[in-house]
């Protein structure tokens, strides 16, 4: 059986899939990929289907060692990342390509984001960790799913189910030469790394929308807030112009990108990890063409809003789901 040995963890490296379905009314939250568009590509570029489990890398990259080579795909958030061959070469290897690390060579995710919050790291085959309740993720919380129920350490050995073949020279690195569309990016616009300025996030009105006070409801959409280094992978917690939210609520179903306003009136966009309830009164819900966005936003990242109707939403979100179709048969064209 292939393992990867994780020489170093990183900051927070998790195995995560496309999550948990079909549980809540047992009170079980979906969890999974925060960035699943990024989860997806990842995994589509080393032959995977787009729900195998996989890492997920938060802003300190692991350091992990191939015994044995296997096909790797980095997407989402730019770690610099470089593979350290077993005779000490090392070669810098890009995002976004399917990438050969060669039989017993480590590959060093970096120090830092350089922009983004987080990388998914397929493996050709899949990482071989239980199903549990229909999924193999993490569950940080209660501590189940993916490698024993919890982030990796030092010392864990990861199986990989079903490697896929090597290439004829399988010591030297090998870079695919694949493109992956802007659109199929969390970052459509432009990465931030490039200086682009990001564009609003967009968001539709949330079922407690019109129960916020008038000048609450202009502030959403004109302010710009400030992630803070509290937001974990429940959720992305902004500070800036108080929401003053309405005087009773009562708990009500949530799900990802559900922008909720307690008592402090300092936003919290709700991530993979959400509760299946919430008490908080729902002012918006992210629209599901930008939650990449949502999930790759770092602490200290500025965000806007801005509002958009269901019909569009649908249409950017059928757009997108086709051009990854058409990604994914040129895919297996080229293999």
């Amino acid at each position: 059986m292939t393992t990867i040995e994780v020489a170093a963890p990183g900051m927070l490296t998790t195995i995560q899939d496309l999550g948990r379905h079909g549980s809540r009314s047992s009170g079980v939250s979906p969890g999974g990929a925060v960035d699943t568009l990024s989860h997806r590509v990842a995994n589509l570029l080393v032959g995977n289907p787009a729900d195998a489990a996989a890492l997920e890398i938060t802003l300190l990259g692991p350091r992990l060692v191939f015994p044995t080579g296997a096909w790797v795909a980095m997407t989402g958030a730019a770690v610099g990342a470089v593979v350290v061959t077993a005779d000490g070469r090392t070669t810098p290897v890009p995002a976004w390509h399917p990438i050969w690390v060669p039989d017993g060579a480590t590959l060093i995710c970096g120090s830092f984001a350089l922009h983004g919050c987080r990388s998914s790291l397929a493996v050709a085959g899949g990482l071989d960790v239980p199903l549990l309740l229909g999924g193999r993720g993490t569950d940080l919380r209660s501590g189940y799913g993916g490698y024993q129920g919890r982030a990796l350490r030092a010392g864990d050995q990861i199986p990989v189910a079903s490697p896929r073949k090597p290439p004829a020279d399988r010591h030297h690195v090998v870079v695919l030469p694949r493109t992956v569309p802007p659109e199929l990016t969390p970052w459509p616009t432009g990465s931030p790394a490039d200086g682009a300025v990001p564009p609003p996030i967009r968001v539709l009105r949330g079922p407690e929308f019109d129960a916020f006070p008038t000048a609450s409801r202009e502030a959403l959409f004109n302010t710009t807030f400030v992630v803070t280094p509290d937001s974990d992978r429940s959720g992305c917690r902004l500070s800036g112009k108080a929401l003053a939210p309405p005087t009773m609520s009562l708990s009500e179903v949530v799900v990802a990108g559900t922008i909720q306003v307690p008592p402090s009136g300092q936003p919290i966009v709700l991530a993979a990890d959400h509760p299946v309830t919430g008490g908080y009164p729902r002012i918006a819900v992210v629209a599901s063409i930008d939650l990449p966005r949502i999930a790759q936003a770092p602490p200290g990242a500025p965000l806007s809003f801005i509002e958009i109707g269901h019909d569009e939403a649908q249409q950017k979100l059928r757009e997108r789901e086709r051009t990854l179709r058409i990604f994914t048969l040129g895919l297996e064209y080229l293999r």
